[in-house]
């Protein structure tokens, strides 16, 4: 069996980590999640500079009680897996 030398260019990574339709995945997938967790939350996207990032978080006090109390949005998360 031969070896194998894989090198990793980390400028074309970091390029395709933050290309246009990187970032737009990693909304949509948030966007499923706030859908699944209600309308006490929001999706807020923080532009990074090697990676796409978005997060969904309560934007009210209700939202951070049904979080606390009942676990909404962490039971939102598996929204993302689904097709």
């Amino acid at each position: 069996m031969a070896n194998v030398r894989v090198q990793l260019k980390l400028r074309g990574l970091n390029a395709l980590m933050t290309s246009r339709e990187a970032t737009a995945a990693v909304v949509r997938s948030a966007k499923k999640i706030q859908a699944a967790a209600g309308e006490d939350f929001e999706v807020d996207v923080v532009p990074h500079r090697w990676t796409a990032r978005a997060y969904v978080r309560a934007k009210n006090a209700r939202g951070m009680r049904e979080e606390a109390r009942n676990k909404v949005l962490t039971r939102a998360l598996n929204a993302a897996k689904e097709s």
